[in-house]
Protein backbone atom coordinates (compact mmCIF):
# COMPACT_ATOMS: atom_id res chain seq x y z
CA UNK A 1 0.00 0.00 0.00
CA UNK A 2 1.37 3.32 -0.98
CA UNK A 3 1.16 5.81 2.21
CA UNK A 4 0.97 10.00 2.27
CA UNK A 5 1.96 11.05 5.95
CA UNK A 6 1.70 14.18 7.33
CA UNK A 7 3.66 14.81 10.62
CA UNK A 8 6.19 12.19 9.78
CA UNK A 9 9.14 14.21 11.90
CA UNK A 10 7.14 14.26 15.22
CA UNK A 11 7.42 11.91 17.72
CA UNK A 12 4.28 9.83 16.37
CA UNK A 13 4.82 10.60 13.19
CA UNK A 14 8.38 9.21 13.10
CA UNK A 15 7.36 5.55 14.67
CA UNK A 16 4.26 5.47 11.70
CA UNK A 17 6.98 5.71 8.98
CA UNK A 18 8.99 2.98 10.74
CA UNK A 19 6.36 0.59 10.75
CA UNK A 20 4.86 1.25 7.56
CA UNK A 21 8.18 0.73 6.14
CA UNK A 22 8.90 -2.34 7.99
CA UNK A 23 5.01 -3.58 6.65
CA UNK A 24 6.33 -3.28 3.34
CA UNK A 25 4.22 -0.09 2.80
CA UNK A 26 5.97 2.82 0.35
CA UNK A 27 5.54 6.01 2.48
CA UNK A 28 5.52 9.49 0.57
CA UNK A 29 6.15 12.17 3.34
CA UNK A 30 6.30 15.48 3.50
CA UNK A 31 9.08 17.72 5.15
CA UNK A 32 10.66 21.14 5.10
CA UNK A 33 14.16 19.65 5.15
CA UNK A 34 14.35 16.53 3.44
CA UNK A 35 18.44 16.72 3.54
CA UNK A 36 18.02 16.22 7.33
CA UNK A 37 16.28 12.24 6.90
CA UNK A 38 18.28 9.60 5.80
CA UNK A 39 17.61 7.79 2.52
CA UNK A 40 15.71 4.47 3.05
CA UNK A 41 14.16 2.30 0.65
CA UNK A 42 10.50 2.37 -0.14
CA UNK A 43 10.49 6.25 1.19
CA UNK A 44 10.12 9.26 -0.66
CA UNK A 45 10.04 12.96 0.88
CA UNK A 46 8.62 15.66 -0.81
CA UNK A 47 10.21 19.16 0.28
CA UNK A 48 7.64 21.44 1.68
CA UNK A 49 5.14 23.04 4.29
CA UNK A 50 1.84 21.28 4.83
CA UNK A 51 0.04 24.75 4.64
CA UNK A 52 1.38 25.28 0.89
CA UNK A 53 -1.07 23.53 -1.28
CA UNK A 54 1.91 22.79 -4.10
CA UNK A 55 3.92 19.80 -2.11
CA UNK A 56 0.78 18.38 -0.82
CA UNK A 57 -0.47 17.83 -3.67
CA UNK A 58 2.34 15.99 -4.32
CA UNK A 59 2.65 14.36 -1.54
CA UNK A 60 -0.87 13.17 -1.99
CA UNK A 61 -0.69 12.18 -5.69
CA UNK A 62 -0.69 8.21 -6.14
CA UNK A 63 -1.28 7.44 -2.33
CA UNK A 64 -3.71 5.20 -0.90
CA UNK A 65 -4.09 6.25 2.37
CA UNK A 66 -3.50 9.83 3.85
CA UNK A 67 -2.56 9.60 7.46
CA UNK A 68 -2.12 12.84 9.42
CA UNK A 69 0.15 13.24 12.25
CA UNK A 70 0.37 16.63 12.37
CA UNK A 71 0.91 18.16 15.76
CA UNK A 72 1.87 21.88 17.07
CA UNK A 73 5.84 22.65 17.73
CA UNK A 74 5.46 26.64 18.35
CA UNK A 75 2.40 26.93 21.10
CA UNK A 76 -0.57 29.07 19.50
CA UNK A 77 -0.14 27.84 15.90
CA UNK A 78 -2.79 26.14 13.64
CA UNK A 79 -1.04 23.76 12.22
CA UNK A 80 -3.41 20.53 12.13
CA UNK A 81 -6.47 23.14 10.77
CA UNK A 82 -4.02 24.82 8.63
CA UNK A 83 -2.73 21.43 6.98
CA UNK A 84 -6.19 19.78 6.49
CA UNK A 85 -7.42 22.78 4.75
CA UNK A 86 -4.96 21.69 2.06
CA UNK A 87 -4.73 17.85 2.87
CA UNK A 88 -8.63 17.64 2.03
CA UNK A 89 -8.39 19.98 -1.52
CA UNK A 90 -5.33 17.49 -2.38
CA UNK A 91 -7.17 13.89 -1.12
CA UNK A 92 -10.46 15.67 -3.64
CA UNK A 93 -8.16 16.21 -6.62
CA UNK A 94 -6.28 12.82 -6.67
CA UNK A 95 -9.21 10.74 -5.53
CA UNK A 96 -8.08 9.50 -2.52
CA UNK A 97 -10.35 8.47 -0.04
CA UNK A 98 -9.23 6.97 2.82
CA UNK A 99 -7.98 9.17 5.75
CA UNK A 100 -6.57 8.84 9.07
CA UNK A 101 -5.89 11.96 11.52
CA UNK A 102 -4.05 12.11 15.00
CA UNK A 103 -6.34 14.69 17.28
CA UNK A 104 -6.13 14.49 21.24
CA UNK A 105 -8.64 12.84 23.36
CA UNK A 106 -11.14 15.74 25.19
CA UNK A 107 -12.16 16.96 21.75
CA UNK A 108 -15.35 17.50 20.88
CA UNK A 109 -17.92 15.25 21.61
CA UNK A 110 -14.87 13.35 24.15
CA UNK A 111 -15.03 16.78 26.14
CA UNK A 112 -16.88 14.92 28.85
CA UNK A 113 -16.90 16.33 32.77
CA UNK A 114 -13.65 15.28 34.64
CA UNK A 115 -10.05 15.60 35.53
CA UNK A 116 -8.83 14.70 32.20
CA UNK A 117 -10.86 17.51 29.99
CA UNK A 118 -10.50 19.75 32.53
CA UNK A 119 -6.66 19.72 32.93
CA UNK A 120 -5.99 19.45 28.93
CA UNK A 121 -7.95 22.51 28.03
CA UNK A 122 -6.14 24.56 31.05
CA UNK A 123 -3.20 23.01 30.18
CA UNK A 124 -3.15 22.77 26.24
CA UNK A 125 -5.70 25.03 24.96
CA UNK A 126 -4.43 25.75 21.95
CA UNK A 127 -3.65 22.83 20.65
CA UNK A 128 -6.60 21.30 21.93
CA UNK A 129 -8.87 24.15 20.19
CA UNK A 130 -6.54 23.48 17.28
CA UNK A 131 -7.03 20.07 17.10
CA UNK A 132 -10.99 20.77 17.51
CA UNK A 133 -11.51 22.98 14.28
CA UNK A 134 -9.07 19.99 12.53
CA UNK A 135 -11.73 17.48 12.88
CA UNK A 136 -14.58 19.75 11.91
CA UNK A 137 -12.80 20.30 8.50
CA UNK A 138 -12.53 16.47 8.43
CA UNK A 139 -16.35 15.86 9.23
CA UNK A 140 -17.51 18.21 6.66
CA UNK A 141 -15.28 16.80 3.85
CA UNK A 142 -16.10 13.66 1.76
CA UNK A 143 -13.36 10.89 2.91
CA UNK A 144 -13.52 8.14 4.33
CA UNK A 145 -12.04 9.55 7.77
CA UNK A 146 -10.94 8.10 11.26
CA UNK A 147 -9.95 10.08 14.06
CA UNK A 148 -7.89 8.58 16.96
CA UNK A 149 -7.57 10.25 20.00
CA UNK A 150 -5.31 8.86 22.18
CA UNK A 151 -4.40 8.92 25.71
CA UNK A 152 -1.55 11.13 27.37
CA UNK A 153 1.40 10.18 25.06
CA UNK A 154 4.56 8.48 26.77
CA UNK A 155 8.58 7.31 25.17
CA UNK A 156 8.36 3.37 25.41
CA UNK A 157 8.49 -0.09 23.79
CA UNK A 158 5.96 -1.35 20.93
CA UNK A 159 3.92 -3.43 22.65
CA UNK A 160 0.62 -3.17 20.72
CA UNK A 161 -1.10 -4.45 23.35
CA UNK A 162 -3.95 -1.46 23.75
CA UNK A 163 -7.38 -0.43 24.24
CA UNK A 164 -9.58 0.66 21.13
CA UNK A 165 -13.21 2.17 20.89
CA UNK A 166 -15.68 5.31 20.74
CA UNK A 167 -17.16 5.25 24.06
CA UNK A 168 -13.63 4.48 25.71
CA UNK A 169 -13.72 6.55 28.88
CA UNK A 170 -9.82 7.41 29.02
CA UNK A 171 -8.69 9.00 32.86
CA UNK A 172 -6.14 10.72 34.26
CA UNK A 173 -3.53 8.31 34.83
CA UNK A 174 -3.89 6.83 30.91
CA UNK A 175 -0.65 7.09 29.03
CA UNK A 176 0.30 5.10 25.91
CA UNK A 177 3.57 5.07 23.94
CA UNK A 178 3.92 6.95 20.81
CA UNK A 179 5.05 3.62 19.26
CA UNK A 180 1.84 2.22 20.11
CA UNK A 181 -0.12 4.65 18.83
CA UNK A 182 1.29 4.44 15.85
CA UNK A 183 0.44 0.71 15.46
CA UNK A 184 -3.10 1.51 16.41
CA UNK A 185 -3.33 4.47 13.71
CA UNK A 186 -1.63 1.78 11.00
CA UNK A 187 -4.04 -0.87 11.99
CA UNK A 188 -6.72 1.57 10.58
CA UNK A 189 -5.60 0.47 7.34
CA UNK A 190 -7.29 -3.22 7.23
CA UNK A 191 -10.38 -2.47 8.85
CA UNK A 192 -13.54 0.02 8.09
CA UNK A 193 -14.76 -0.58 11.56
CA UNK A 194 -13.91 3.32 12.84
CA UNK A 195 -14.71 4.59 9.07
CA UNK A 196 -16.33 8.05 9.98
CA UNK A 197 -15.68 7.42 13.57
CA UNK A 198 -13.42 9.00 16.66
CA UNK A 199 -11.75 6.32 18.11
CA UNK A 200 -10.30 6.62 21.58
CA UNK A 201 -6.83 4.58 21.84
CA UNK A 202 -5.55 4.21 25.61
CA UNK A 203 -3.65 1.61 27.58
CA UNK A 204 -4.72 -1.75 27.83
CA UNK A 205 -5.15 -2.23 31.32
CA UNK A 206 -6.05 1.18 33.52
Amino acid sequence: MHLAIFGGTGHTGRHLVDQALGRGHRVTMLARDPARLPARPHLHVVEGDVRDAEPVARTVAGADVVISALGQRRWGTTVCTDGMRTILPAMAAHEVSRLVALSNYGTADSRRPGLYSTTAWLAIRSIMRDKERMEELIRAGDTAWTIVRPAALTDGPHTAHYRTGTDLRLTFGSRITFADLADCMLAQLGTDEYVHKAVAVGPARG
